[in-house]
């Protein structure tokens, strides 16, 4: 088994991350959310990069963290400080997911569990496989939820069946995460990642300073009003109207030809 644990791949304006530990179920060692992060800085650093895809190579997408690599927390003399320290890097690359500001697609093409539902509720599309499934079964190991659970499930699927989800830790179909809402379309195994490149290459052709506005804008509008939210959207629309890419978007329409967006 090769060492490359996330392999990255750039196709065009698209950049895609395969979790790469098929031989236990993508579980991610510590090292990986380091790497995971180094990934995210050069995504949001590179602007040829657009939209970012996050899948899994094998039969699953991430079954969560790696139990053999954190065996010590099962000794009766637990070291907190280190256990703080993991914690605080696990919750760090929800955070930069969040704080991107291009979109991240999930192509969810097996079990979600721990860690793996975690990344793929960061995201901002779902995709799941018809045989995919999810589960925030902390409860039934005696552990609680990280890297955000408790503020994105909520907003996705709404406050009592995140409850429901949480407090049971049943499994979740993937046709039950689609009727949820935790997913927007389900594909069959070997039209997945076709269908979630095909999608992420139809945002990537679109202009950058909008849909970052789009992805900033929703974030916030469940903390805020009406009026602050539409005072956003008029902000918004001003710093469209100044851009290039708002020009070369209207160009293009006269000219009934593709625009190139340079993100200006």
């Amino acid at each position: 088994m090769s060492d490359t644990y996330l392999i990255y791949e750039q196709s065009g304006t698209v950049a895609q991350v395969t979790f790469n530990r098929s031989d236990v179920l993508n579980a991610f060692k510590i090292s990986m959310f380091k790497e995971l992060l180094e990934i995210i800085a050069r995504v949001s650093d590179d602007d040829s990069v657009r939209v970012l895809l996050l899948t899994g190579n094998g039969r699953a997408f991430s079954a969560g963290i790696d139990l053999d690599e954190q065996s010590h927390l099962f000794e009766d003399d637990i070291r907190l400080k280190p256990a703080q320290e993991n914690l605080a890097l696990m919750q760090d690359v929800s955070r930069q997911m969040l704080k991107l500001s291009k979109p991240i697609i999930a192509a969810i093409n097996g079990p979600a569990i721990g860690v793996g539902a975690e990344l793929s509720i960061a995201s901002d599309v779902r995709i799941a496989s018809e045989d995919a499934y999810f589960m925030f079964a902390e409860v039934k190991r005696g552990i609680f939820e990280t890297n955000g659970v408790m503020y994105f499930l909520p907003r996705l699927v709404g406050y009592g069946r995140a409850l429901e989800w949480m407090l049971t830790g049943d499994r979740i179909s993937a046709q039950d995460a689609l009727k949820a809402g935790l997913v927007t379309h389900l594909k069959s195994g070997d039209d997945l990642l076709p269908f979630a490149l095909a999608m992420a290459q139809r945002m990537a052709a679109n202009a950058p300073i909008p849909m970052c506005l789009v992805k900033q804008v929703v974030q916030r509008s469940y903390d805020l009003d009406l009026e602050s939210v539409m005072q956003l959207e008029t902000a918004g629309t001003l710093d469209c109207i100044i851009s290039d890419d708002f020009k070369e978007g209207v160009r293009a329409f006269l000219e009934k030809r593709s625009p190139k967006y340079q993100g200006r």
